[in-house]
C-alpha cells in the first residue's frame, strides 16, 4: 500500500529527554517511522549534565540542545530550531510539580503556571506551532501514576488543569495507568501515560464519532492505549456517562474543578477526553497467558531472568557480612512517633523483602537505588552463592529495556547511572504506544483519503 505525505514519517520532538528513553521506543518500533528531530534535556540544579551527555554520545546530531526549555521557547534561534524540526510529534516524561495556574489566559501572552513548572513549557511549544498554522499533531507523555489524583489538597485538581490545557489548544487526550509487570516486564512500575491529538487530525476526527458519542464504554476499545496494553473495564457502566465537563480555560477549570465527596480524584485510571467531555472508569489488564506479544517470550519476566543475564560483579556491590543486619533492620516494619501542627501520631512502614525474590519481577527502580548505605528502597539479592548484594548498574538499565552499560560514560558514577535510571521509563512501553499510535495514525488517514474531503471549522 501506498501512502501520502501524512503517512510518511512522523517528526518527534523529545522533551525532558533524560538519557533518551522515549527515542530508543519509538525508533524501535517496526518500519521505523518515528524520526527525532529535536530534543531538549536540561537538569537545572546539576552543574554537571550527565544525562544531556549520555543522550548526545548516543545521538550526536545538533538538534539536542542543552538549555532551560524555557529560555529555548523564549528565544528566535530555539524558535527557528523547533520550527525547523516540524515535529508531528512531542513526547517526554515531564516531571509531577505543582500546576496551579498563575493568571487566566486573558491576562497573559499565552498559558501561564508558576515558574520553572515544566508543564507549561509543553503548553507553549503546542501553542507555537499553532500559531505557525502547524499543529503538532500527536502528544505521547509519562508521569507517575499519582499525577491523576493530585494535589492531596484536591485530589485531581492538577490533571483537570493539565486536560484543560489541552482542550484549550484543540486537543483530545486519553490516559491509561499501566504496570509494567502486568504485560510480562520485568519490573513493576506503575506509571500514567497521556496520548493527545490535534483536531485537525483524522485520528481525532474518527475517534470522536466513533469513540466517546457511544452509548456505553465501546470507546475503550477504540483508544490507542488500549490497543497497546488491552485491558478490562471493572464496571463498563462507569465509563458510559460523562464524569465532568472540562473548561476551556486551564485558570476557570482550577478554580471550578472539586474532587469527589468522598475526597478521591474524579478520574480513574483510565479515560479520554473529547471536546472537555471526560469519560472514566476504572480498568484492569486483559488476561494474557503468553506474553510473546509484548517481551519475545511466552513467559512474563523476573528480576532472576535479568540477573542470569550478569556477567562478573564487582566487589563493592556486595553486602559485607558485617552491613547485612544493617540491611535487615532497614528493611523491617516500623512504626515512629512524629509530631507535626501539635498533633502526635505514628508514621508506619510495611516489612520489605529481604532479599528481594528472583521469581518475580522487581520493585519500583527509583533514583535513591545507588550507593552502598543500607536502605529500605534498594533492591538486594542472594546469588546462588548465598552472597547478598546489590544490583548493578547494567541490570538496572535492563530492568528498564535499556542496553546494558547505556549509561556508561567517562565521569559518571555507578550511583548517578542508578539515579538515571530511577527517573527512566520502561522502554518497551514506549515502544508498544508508538507502533499502536502508527497504526492509527496510517489507518485512519488512509480511510480519510478515500472519503470526502473533510471541511474544518477553524483552528486553534
Amino acid at each position: 500500500m501506498s501512502y501520502t505525505k501524512d503517512n510518511a514519517t512522523l517528526k518527534v520532538a523529545e522533551l525532558f529527554a533524560g538519557v533518551g528513553g522515549f527515542r530508543l521506543g519509538l525508533e524501535a518500533v517496526h518500519g521505523t517511522p518515528f524520526q527525532v528531530t529535536f530534543s531538549n534535556q536540561f537538569e537545572p540544579s546539576k552543574k554537571i549534565q550527565h544525562a544531556s551527555t549520555i543522550y548526545k554520545t548516543h545521538w550526536p546530531e545538533k538538534t539536542h540542545i542543552n538549555e532551560d526549555i524555557f529560555a529555548v521557547l523564549a528565544s528566535e534561534s530555539g524558535q527557528q530550531a523547533i520550527r525547523e524540526a516540524a515535529p508531528d510529534v512531542v513526547c517526554g516524561g515531564f516531571p509531577c510539580q505543582d500546576y496551579s495556574v498563575a493568571k487566566p489566559l486573558s491576562q497573559s501572552n499565552g498559558l501561564a503556571g508558576k515558574k520553572g513548572v515544566l508543564w507549561w513549557s509543553i503548553a507553549t511549544l503546542l501553542k507555537q506551532r499553532i500559531a505557525n498554522s502547524e499543529p503538532v499533531k500527536y502528544l505521547v507523555l509519562e508521569n507517575v501514576d499519582r499525577l491523576i489524583s493530585s494535589p492531596a489538597s484536591c485530589k485531581g485538581r492538577d490533571f483537570s488543569v493539565i486536560l484543560a490545557t489541552l482542550n484549550s489548544l484543540g486537543y483530545a487526550a486519553e490516559w491509561r495507568v499501566i504496570n509494567a509487570a502486568d504485560y510480562g516486564y520485568a519490573q513493576r512500575r506503575r506509571r500514567v501515560f497521556i496520548v493527545a491529538y490535534h483536531k485537525s487530525t483524522d485520528v481525532y476526527r474518527t475517534l470522536r464519532l466513533k469513540g466517546p458519542e457511544s452509548p456505553d464504554s465501546t470507546w475503550l476499545s477504540q483508544t490507542i492505549l488500549d490497543e497497546a496494553f488491552p485491558s478490562i473495564p471493572r464496571n463498563p457502566l462507569d465509563g458510559a456517562a460523562s464524569a465532568l465537563k472540562i473548561c476551556a480555560e486551564p485558570f476557570d477549570e482550577q478554580l471550578r474543578y472539586r474532587p469527589l465527596s468522598n475526597g478521591k480524584s474524579r478520574f480513574a485510571n483510565c479515560g479520554v477526553m473529547f471536546d472537555g467531555e471526560v469519560r472514566t472508569l476504572a480498568v484492569d489488564p486483559a488476561t494474557v497467558t503468553d506474553f510473546t506479544e509484548f517481551t519475545g517470550r511466552a513467559k512474563p519476566l523476573t528480576l532472576g531472568d535479568i540477573v542470569k543475564q550478569t556477567g562478573p560483579v564487582p566487589t563493592a556491590f556486595y553486602v559485607k557480612p558485617e552491613d547485612e543486619e544493617k540491611w535487615r533492620v532497614a528493611k523491617a516494619a516500623k512504626s515512629t512517633p512524629r509530631v507535626k501542627d501539635g498533633f502526635a501520631y505514628n508514621y508506619t512502614e510495611g516489612a520489605m523483602s529481604f532479599p528481594d525474590p528472583l521469581d518475580r519481577p522487581s520493585r519500583t527502580v527509583i533514583t535513591s537505588e545507588g550507593g552502598t548505605t543500607a536502605t529500605r528502597t534498594k533492591h538486594v539479592i542472594r546469588e546462588s552463592s548465598g552472597l547478598l548484594r546489590r544490583l548493578t548498574p547494567d541490570e538496572l538499565e535492563a530492568l528498564n529495556g535499556f542496553p546494558r552499560d547505556f549509561t556508561a560514560h567517562p565521569g559518571v558514577s555507578d550511583a548517578t547511572r542508578a539515579l538515571l535510571m530511577g527517573n527512566a521509563l520502561v522502554v518497551p512501553l514506549v515502544t508498544r504506544v508508538g507502533e499502536a499510535l502508527h497504526k492509527a495514525h496510517s489507518r485512519h488517514t488512509c480511510a480519510s483519503q478515500n472519503a470526502q474531503p473533510y471541511q474544518t471549522r477553524g483552528t486553534n
